[in-house]
């Protein structure tokens, strides 16, 4: 038995119990290369595992700030994000616990598996989906217990730590029948499920505990370096992509920079040679098709304009702005046309002020073309949620989608002028490409994260001072 990666409380950190099988289930996560297999190795390991359970709702949280309804929906959070979350400290990969604290492990695993296990079946007759959340509340019971012992000031951290939804209302009545599982099964409940189910119950959270505790060789130890090892190769991999992909894009810019220029020419003696015929015909058919042809020329502008954006952006002007108001201006700008689509739109994170030095105009730009993007992928329905957080020396901005999400043909094309992956006549596919010369122009960056059916998340991040 090792320990997960600590969990930040504070200024310091705490760590959860990790079992020898957990680790063996999650080397070979790592190495699946399908989603779907990795999900279900997950899945299958975090049923039987509560402090697992729990450092993966922690995590989930956190970083993400995603709300599991059922260990499947963890399971593939999981699955995703494995490589960013799974990551030791070179001083805590070598902690075995002694036999005592082992089995006092194992006993709170059998207990929370008792109470999830009966919970989930007082809960079966409301559907599977009630089932599946008591299930998962019931792992997560009394949390603060895998931390014991604790002083008083520590534990106030480590309740800050637990997910905020744990207490949200909607999870009320989960909660109660957690609660009574428990009572029934510490024999405190005068309505008592029969003695035949407790029995049941109880005995196969004893198996559970000790497929928990059973030990298991070589994962558990080589687990880490693993982790480190490939989360290193996918970012070699990733940096060769983005230098890759930002050595095209400036190979564009140049020519639209030149192509630009000899093409509004001709447009400009079209559009004036329509203007001066449409002024003397009387025609209404011919009328219609100059004004069809003007039309078209000040979209090819506007289209023109775009590239020459997109080639040779301004200057940006900077001063020092609050990006958190800024970001809610965008995202109150956006709801009109996000409710004409029955959709929803959220500002997450930070709540205080976060001043940065960089052009408001400019940034409002790119964030709202980010956002307009997310609606048009979202469709009718559809959520799309926009975080502002900030590390020491840079601010992050996360716009995230639940629409199709991104096919890999589609990704190396990403931020291309006039690219788009939807039908023709939705854009014109400026939007990204616009926003990504926005803000590698402030010395941003804006990286994608995105499986296919499982949405999309853009993330701009910015110095918080120029350089």
């Amino acid at each position: 038995m090792r320990r997960l990666p600590p969990l930040s409380v504070g200024p310091s950190s705490v760590q959860l119990p990790m079992a020898d099988g957990s680790a063996a289930a999650l080397a070979e996560a790592l190495l699946c290369s399908d989603l779907e297999e990795q999900a279900a190795v997950l899945g299958e390991q975090l049923v039987g595992d509560p402090p697992l359970m729990l450092w993966v709702v922690c995590k989930a949280w956190t970083s993400h700030r995603f709300r599991p309804r059922s260990a499947e929906a963890l399971s593939r959070w999981l699955a995703i994000h494995a490589l960013e979350v799974l990551q030791w400290e070179e001083t805590l990969k070598s902690f075995v616990a002694d036999d005592a604290l082992a089995a006092r492990f194992g006993d709170l695993v059998a207990a929370r598996l008792a109470i999830a296990d009966l919970a989930a079946l007082r809960a079966s007759s409301e559907g599977q989906a009630a089932a599946e959340e008591a299930f998962l509340l019931g792992l997560l019971h009394q949390p603060t217990e895998w931390f014991d012992p604790l002083p008083a000031a520590a534990r106030a951290e480590v309740d800050r730590l637990m997910p905020g939804w744990l207490s949200a209302p909607d999870v009320a009545a989960g909660l109660r029948r957690v609660a009574q599982a428990a009572d029934a099964l510490a024999n405190r409940s005068a309505d008592r499920e029969a003695d035949e189910q407790l029995r049941g119950v109880r005995q196969r959270a004893q198996e559970g505990r000790g497929r928990w505790l059973e030990p298991v060789a070589g994962p558990s130890e080589r687990l880490p370096v693993l982790a480190a090892r490939l989360a290193r190769l996918r970012q070699l991999e990733s940096r060769f992509d983005e230098l890759l992909e930002q050595e095209k894009l400036n190979a564009m810019a140049e020519l639209a920079a030149g192509a630009g220029h000899e093409i509004n020419n001709p447009l400009a003696i079209i559009a004036g040679r329509a203007q001066l015929l449409l002024k003397d015909e009387t025609d209404p058919e011919r009328r219609r098709e100059l004004a069809l042809m003007i039309a078209q020329v000040k979209r090819a502008h506007e289209m023109i304009a775009d590239m020459r954006l997109f080639a040779r952006p301004p200057r940006p002007e900077p001063e020092r702005f609050d990006l958190v108001g800024l970001v809610d201006a965008v995202v109150d700008d956006m709801r009109p046309a996000v409710a004409e689509q029955a959709s929803s739109i959220e500002r997450t994170g930070r709540g205080e002020p976060l001043e940065i030095e960089a052009d408001p105009a400019q940034i409002q730009v790119a964030l709202r073309a980010m956002c307009r993007n997310a609606l048009e992928a979202v469709g009718h329905d559809g959520r799309i949620e926009v975080d502002v957080r900030a590390t020491e020396h840079e601010a992050v901005v996360r716009i995230s989608d639940d629409g199709p999400g991104i096919q890999p043909e589609e990704r190396p094309r990403l931020f291309e002028p006039f690219y788009s992956s939807r039908q023709a006549g939705r854009g014109l596919g400026t939007g990204l490409s616009k926003s990504w010369r926005i803000v590698t122009a402030h010395g941003g960056r804006i990286d994608v994260e995105s499986q296919p059916g499982l949405g999309a998340t853009f993330i701009v991040t910015l110095p918080l001072r120029r350089q």
